[in-house]
């Protein structure tokens, strides 16, 4: 896991064709397992690419239980 820069965020909605509706599962799962959660700031993010509200996209994530919105620390 990498911990988080915007630029590698970036990198990843380049590489998926860009952020969109339709591909919003598929490049949430890369960011998790990039980064191991997907930020807070990613979430904004998105909203704003793809149109979608925030609470859209907080609502896909806690609905699948792969998806953490924070980083787990080890014990």
């Amino acid at each position: 896991m990498k911990k988080f820069k915007m630029q590698t965020y970036q990198k990843l909605v380049k590489d998926c064709g860009g952020a969109t509706r339709d591909n919003l599962f598929s490049l949430l799962g890369k960011i998790q397992d990039t980064f191991g959660y997907v930020p807070k700031k990613v979430i904004r993010e998105l909203a704003t690419t793809t149109g979608l509200a925030e609470a859209r996209i907080y609502g896909a994530i806690t609905s699948y239980k792969g998806f953490k919105l924070q980083l787990e620390k080890d014990c």
